[in-house]
């Protein structure tokens, strides 16, 4: 991350070829970078959301092309104004292709990725809006509206001097458009100038400290005046590939879009969030990546899955319900960077305009869930008029969810199986335009109002003895119980023989030669030798003997001390 000023946030996402998940350096020019790994994004991959957007009578079986995804024009290094798409007066997101000036300029290796992107990004948004709105990029070449304005800007220093570094490129890409404008936001490929793998920044405002109005709903929300930069960094020789990278260019547009502010129910405070697989939903190495659940919007075979906002309440919303977080607070889908699909035209389909089902309100289970009751599903709220539902119900199962054979109707007879589980619905709305799924929130605990209370278990007690070599440390006592879900190992706060610095507890558990579940604490700084290192807690779903591991993690988040235990 990149502060500039109390304001403006730069994030960064690593997409491969990247150092460990969750490293944060201190790198040329001050700037703090967030780096990821491709597989923490893999649940929300815009191409296959697409793959999964299938149509019916109205067209073939599987989503047609709406803009091409091969690139058509001529090379320009300044802005083709004669063929634009759009008027100035609209805000409009710039794509440029960069690079330093003892680098060669590849830009025709990767004109066809960056119309990929474009097209898959506008493709992905107008079936997620239900053919409603998509974003209104730079386009027109002298081949035609439907192309991108790809404009070449050799950037005037070596590539030492801008490795990455965003806010030197930034800066200068800016400088070579003419400085930055009101209602111009810029994404830039920067190509060659990145040591650490292939990875994406995008600035967001944020009100922290202050007041600036970031979250405010209307028109007067600062991310609709642009002057903002994405980039999306890749190592010198990287071959171009046919699909591109269009989850991490929406993911870094998205932070210049204003998602997700501090004040959104699932946020991080890297502003991301943590619920679902969704394009900015991630374990992010923040304070708050313990909360991150995978399973709450789930890939259903057949329908669009809901990847752009996972549950409709954290940035994006079509038609968020009166009272709620999005109706109150900034929602990217009214962003003056978005444009209807009627003004778009082909980039939403042209004359198909898809328009499958958009859930508008989620589905709920009405009832207790107790063993022998019966619970009772909703539909929720759906635009674009669905012909038809298809609902499952799930039950909770080593850490996900599993289908109930047979379950298939709004009502369902709680068993004996779903005791110490909790329950949710899928529901499936399909229209002549595809179908689309959402679901319930999970029930509390189901409970068994017959059963024998179970006798109290005592927890075992885990010593781990953290060492640097052969010498000793400390010793960390971790607790392990069993509880609903699985086992639970976890430790209290711990003084250990430190020396001044940042530290980090990492702490992790599963079965000897299997799978580990670990977490990472926030950081704590001391002045002086002697570290008293946060609480930490993990959740195991496996049975039998656990093996417990912990490390204290330096400021780079290298191991400076590890202990291994077992637990029956």
């Amino acid at each position: 991350m990149r502060f500039a000023g109390a304001a403006v946030l730069a994030l960064t996402l690593a997409l491969g070829l990247a150092p460990a998940a969750g490293a944060h350096d201190e790198a040329d020019g001050g700037e703090i970078t967030h780096r990821d790994t491709p597989a923490e994004l893999a649940g929300a991959d815009v191409t296959r959301t697409l793959a999964r957007a299938q149509l019916t009578s109205r067209t073939s079986a599987a989503l047609p092309e709406y803009l091409p995804t091969t690139w058509c024009g001529t090379r320009r290094t300044d802005d083709d104004t004669a063929d634009a798409a759009f008027p100035s007066t609209l805000a409009q997101i710039k794509v440029v292709y960069a690079y330093a000036s003892d680098q060669t300029d590849r830009s025709a290796a990767w004109s066809n990725p960056l119309q990929a992107d474009v097209s898959r990004i506008q493709q992905f948004l107008a079936v997620e809006s239900g053919g409603r709105r998509a974003l209104r990029f730079d386009m027109g070449t002298n081949c035609g509206a439907q192309f991108v304005d790809l404009q070449v800007v050799e950037l005037p220093q070596s590539s030492a001097y801008y490795l990455d570094n965003f806010t030197r490129i930034s800066n200068d890409v800016n400088s070579a458009l003419g400085g930055r404008v009101p209602g111009r936001n810029v994404f830039v490929f920067a190509d060659g100038l990145s040591g650490n793998g292939v990875y994406g920044i995008g600035e967001v405002y944020l009100d922290d400290p202050g007041d600036i109005g970031a979250d405010d709903p209307g028109p007067s929300n600062p991310h609709n005046f642009g002057e903002m930069t994405g980039m999306m960094f890749v190592p010198p020789g990287t071959s171009a590939n046919t699909s591109g990278w269009p989850t991490v260019m929406l993911h870094e547009i998205t932070h210049n879009l204003g998602g997700v502010q501090l004040s959104a129910p699932h946020h991080t405070s890297f502003a991301h969030c943590t619920d679902g697989q969704d394009v900015m939903c991630y374990q992010d190495g923040s304070p708050e990546q313990g909360a991150y659940n995978a399973n709450v919007c789930p890939s259903i075979s057949g329908a669009i899955t809901q990847t752009y906002d996972c549950g409709r309440d954290d940035y994006y919303d079509p038609a968020p319900g009166a009272g709620t977080y999005l109706a109150t607070h900034w929602n990217v889908y009214n962003s003056a960077f978005m444009a209807s699909c009627t003004q778009l035209g082909t980039a939403c389909g042209g004359d198909i305009v898809p328009t499958p089902p958009v859930n508008a309100a989620a589905p709920a289970i009405v009832g207790t869930p107790r063993r022998g009751n019966v619970v009772v599903a909703t539909l929720g709220s759906w635009l674009n008029a669905p012909s038809g539902y298809a609902v499952q119900w799930q039950r909770g199962a080593n850490g996900g969810w599993s289908d109930i054979a047979g379950a298939t109707g709004l009502a369902y007879t709680v068993v004996s199986a779903d005791v110490n589980t909790a329950l949710r619905v899928n529901v499936v709305a399909t229209n002549h335009d595809g179908s689309a799924g959402a679901t319930s929130a999970p029930t509390a605990t189901v409970t068994d109002p017959y059963a024998k209370p179970p006798a109290t278990e005592r927890a075992r007690t885990v010593r781990i003895q953290l060492r640097k070599g052969a010498r000793r440390l400390g010793t960390l006592t971790a607790k392990v119980r069993s509880v609903t879900a699985g086992r639970e190992v976890s430790t209290p706060a711990t003084k250990l023989s430190l020396p001044a610095g940042t530290w980090r507890l990492k702490l992790c558990a599963g079965r000897p030669g299997g799978s580990t579940t670990c977490t990472t604490t926030s950081r704590v700084r001391s002045r002086k030798r002697g570290v008293r290192l946060p609480a930490a807690k993990v959740l195991v779903g496996s049975a039998g003997t656990l093996r417990v591991t912990a490390a204290a993690l330096d400021a780079k988040r290298r191991i400076r001390a590890r202990g291994t235990a077992a637990s029956d």
